[in-house]
C-alpha cells in the first residue's frame, strides 16, 4: 500500500524546493564575483609559494657568496690560524659584492662584520667602528649583534679605551647591559685584565665564569687561563 504524503510534508517539500531555487538563483547572479574571489585566493597562495621558493633560493645564494668571501679573507691555510692569511683586497671586493646583492639579509650583515675586520687590520679605525656600531644597534639581542659588540669591544680596547670597556663589561655581568651574555662578558673582562698585567683580578673573573657557567663554551678557555695564572 502506497505511503500517503501529508499536507505538512508537502508544504515542507515545497519550502525546500523554493529555498534551493533561491540559492541557485543567487549563485547564478553572483557567480562572477564568487569565482573572482576564489581565483584571487588561488593566485595569492601561488604567489606566496613562489615567494617562498625565491626567498629560499636567494638565501642559499647569499650563504654561498658569503662563504666564498670568508674563505678568500681567511685563506686556504687558515685552519688553526688565529690571524687570517687571505688576500684582504680580494676579500673586500667579495664582501662588498655580498652586501650589494643581498643588502638586508643576515648574510650581508655578516659580510659587514668581516669588512669591519679588514678595516681594523688596515688601521682604518673610524670606518671599522662605524660599521660595528651600526650592526650592534640594528641586531641588538641576536648572534650578529653580539659578534659585532664583541669586535667593537676589542677595537676599543686596542684604541686605548680599556677603562670604559671594563665598566661596560661589568654592567653586562650584572645584567644592566645586555650587549653580551654574562659568561662572555666574564671571559672578556678576564682577558682585559690579563692584557693589563693584572692576573689576580683576571683570575677572579675566570674563576667566577667556571663556577657559575660550568657548561659555557668559554669554560675550558677560562680553565686554561687559570692554569696559566697558577
Amino acid at each position: 500500500m502506497a505511503r500517503r504524503i501529508t499536507r505538512k510534508q508537502l508544504k515542507q517539500s515545497d519550502e525546500f524546493v523554493s529555498t534551493m531555487d533561491s540559492i541557485m538563483q543567487g549563485l547564478s547572479e553572483y557567480w562572477k564575483p564568487i569565482a573572482a574571489g576564489l581565483a584571487g585566493i588561488c593566485v595569492a597562495a601561488f604567489a606566496w609559494w613562489m615567494f617562498g621558493l625565491w626567498n629560499n633560493s636567494r638565501s642559499n645564494d647569499a650563504s654561498y657568496a658569503l662563504h666564498h668571501a670568508v674563505t678568500v679573507y681567511e685563506g686556504d691555510d687558515s685552519l688553526g690560524q688565529l690571524i687570517p692569511t687571505g688576500d684582504l683586497d680580494a676579500a673586500e671586493a667579495e664582501l662588498l659584492g655580498v652586501i650589494e646583492h643581498y643588502r638586508k639579509t643576515d648574510q650581508a650583515d655578516m659580510a659587514r662584520v668581516y669588512l669591519a675586520r679588514i678595516y681594523f687590520d688596515r688601521n682604518e679605525i673610524d670606518q671599522a667602528r662605524d660599521l660595528l656600531v651600526g650592526l650592534a644597534e640594528r641586531n641588538r639581542g641576536n648572534t650578529i649583534g653580539r659578534i659585532a659588540t664583541l669586535d667593537l669591544i676589542h677595537l676599543r680596547i686596542a684604541a686605548g679605551q680599556a677603562p670604559e670597556v671594563a665598566a661596560e663589561l661589568e654592567a653586562m655581568i650584572s645584567g644592566s647591559n645586555t650587549g653580551l651574555p654574562r659568561d662572555v662578558a666574564l671571559y672578556e673582562l678576564g682577558q682585559l685584565y690579563m692584557a693589563e698585567q693584572n692576573p689576580t683580578q683576571a683570575g677572579d673573573y675566570f674563576q667566577k665564569l667556571v663556577d657559575e657557567f660550568p657548561e659555557s663554551p668559554y669554560g675550558n678557555l677560562a680553565r686554561q687561563r687559570l692554569m696559566e695564572i697558577g
